[in-house]
């Protein structure tokens, strides 16, 4: 993993003095604004690289040099809104960023999945949190079937074409806001749709981070560091809830803040760990949404915060295992396997020649230990691959000085 940013916390510098400056914060990745509602010509102007193809090479050197990468574009807006003008409008740039994308080689966007009306007509998005009322039932399924799944369905197939998997946040105020709404639109549209993990956005709405990154497994394709304070004063009169605006952010029961500064330092270490359980090797992109601090004083809060506990190394694993081993005769290479944890197999030729050195981790098993030639001799010592096995112990102990394998 690495640590990133959102480009809209650099929009106070000049683009290339900007990646700089994330350089000197230690920053390895740059999430930029591309469409939408994130649109930001200074980081990335859409329009022009993509009526200038040649210059997207110059475009994508600027963060080279800084020893960056992109993360994602960003695409987040308001996709499924009933002005038809501001819709339609969405759509235009969200094809023109999958083109973007497809040139420079970027294969992550994220984005907000939308909200729309709540009724053919209605001029207004409605986003309904409380169900037991049947027409309230009703408006959420009308939601999902006539305009969220048949718009992710057609724009989930440009994304496609260009190889762009979408990450969607799960976002307050939006159709898609917690782990079993973005799994369901994954199952409704397929592959395309992923996930943009924010953890303030599960924190406010009191879901157990470590439970949804588990629920969600290999969806989760993106991250964000942002923490949530959480009121407890106000959460007693007000609950989660609560449409208090953010101008006045003593009065509202949580606020957006820095990471460490909502939740403790275990709390994010659980984070992180559940990530790696996952398999989830890409950014952490810090996005400073805190209105009463300073942007450059809360990256570099962030950051200082945030690096002691990242996992920027994957560990080297090798397993202890014959060449010539059965399918079925070896745990630790099935389980391994299964879990899509990365390994590499040595054997006695290896260890001699001293590459026990480049691993982190070497997985044994009980037999290693014994000078046994394998576990299943009572069973299968007449067995022919048993004999080969066995033959080929023999040699490589002869290969290597050694009168016998015991």
């Amino acid at each position: 993993m690495k640590l990133g940013v959102i480009s809209s916390n650099l929009m106070q510098f000049e683009f290339e003095e900007g990646l700089r400056y994330a350089k000197k914060l230690g920053l390895g990745a740059v999430e930029v604004g591309a469409c939408g509602l994130a649109s930001n010509k200074k980081y990335c102007d859409r329009e022009h690289l993509v009526s200038h193809r040649d210059e997207i090479p110059v475009w994508l050197d600027a963060f080279a040099r800084n020893d960056l990468e992109i993360s994602a574009l960003i695409g987040h807006g308001a996709p499924l809104m009933p002005n038809k003008d501001i819709a339609k409008e969405y759509s235009r740039q969200f094809r023109q960023t999958c083109q973007l994308m497809e040139w420079a080689g970027i294969r992550r966007m994220t984005l907000l999945a939308g909200l729309p009306e709540g009724a053919e007509g209605d001029t207004t998005p409605v986003w309904v949190t409380f169900a037991d009322l049947p027409f309230l039932r009703d408006t959420v399924e009308w939601q999902w079937e006539k305009r969220l799944i048949p718009y992710w369905k057609e724009h989930g197939k440009i994304a496609s074409d260009h190889g762009v998997t979408l990450c969607f946040e799960m976002h307050g105020g939006d159709l898609i806001h917690n782990p079993i709404t973005l799994k369901r639109l994954h199952e409704e549209v397929g592959s395309v749709v992923a996930c943009n993990f924010d953890i303030s956005h599960v924190w406010f709405q009191s879901i157990n981070p470590g439970e949804a990154v588990r629920y969600l497994g290999k969806l989760v394709q993106h991250v964000h560091a942002k923490d949530t304070h959480i009121q407890e004063h106000n959460v007693r009169l007000r609950g989660f809830n609560d449409s208090t605006s953010t101008e006045c952010p003593e009065k509202r029961p949580w606020n957006f803040t820095i990471p460490g500064w909502g939740h403790n330092e275990s709390d994010w270490k659980d984070f992180v760990t559940a990530l790696d359980f996952v398999g989830y090797d890409h950014v952490l992109s810090i996005e400073m949404e805190c209105e009463y601090l300073n942007v450059e004083e809360g990256l570099k809060k962030s950051v200082d915060f945030l690096k002691p506990i990242l996992l920027e190394k994957k560990p080297k694993i090798a397993i202890y295992t014959p060449t010539n081993k059965q399918p079925w005769d070896d745990a630790v290479t099935l389980a391994l396997t299964y879990a899509e944890v990365e390994y590499e197999t040595l054997w006695d030729e290896e260890v001699h020649l001293g590459k026990l050195e480049n691993y982190d981790w070497l997985h044994l098993h009980h037999e290693d230990f014994t000078g046994q030639y394998g576990k299943f001799y009572r069973s299968h010592h007449s067995a022919q691959w048993y004999k080969d096995q066995k033959r080929q112990f023999e040699e490589m102990a002869i290969k290597l000085g050694y009168s016998s394998v015991h």
